[in-house]
């Protein structure tokens, strides 16, 4: 029961977020205001989003995130048998890792406040559901 919940749950959340950078490489500005205001709220730092090679890269890499766990839920050969389990715990320990990435203050002198904030409001904690999720798939 909680393996199809969360299954779902990063199925849903990785395509949205999928669906959002897609947006953003076609010029889409939300959540910002303006450009600056996306990149300021979105990357923290910086002047600009990244280049098509970045995104395409991360669209692949999210992409993968969201199919990985409905190819283990649907019993799908991989290719990968009897590391399954260590994708979940590599995606698990990424996104944990983002979640806390914040409290090292050396980092926090080089961001803006709006992206703090965002971070606090937002991109941790969703990052730190995440790391429950697949966390629970490795378990």
């Amino acid at each position: 029961m909680l393996n199809t919940f969360f299954t779902i749950y990063i199925f849903i959340v990785m395509s949205i977020i999928t669906v959002i950078h897609v947006y953003w490489l076609q010029g889409g500005l939300w959540p910002g205001k303006n450009y600056k205001d996306l990149v300021d709220k979105v990357l923290g730092s910086g002047d600009k989003m990244p280049g098509t090679v970045a995104y395409v890269f991360v669209l692949f890499v999210f992409i993968g995130m969201a199919l990985f766990p409905l190819a283990l839920y649907f019993k799908i050969d991989l290719g990968i048998e009897g590391y399954e389990k260590y994708v979940s715990l590599f995606f698990a320990v990424v996104f944990a890792i983002r979640a806390v990435i914040m409290i090292i203050p050396v980092s926090k002198n080089q961001i803006t406040n709006i992206f703090l904030e965002y971070n606090k409001k937002y991109y941790a904690p969703l990052c730190l559901s995440l790391s429950i999720s697949y966390l629970y798939l490795y378990i």
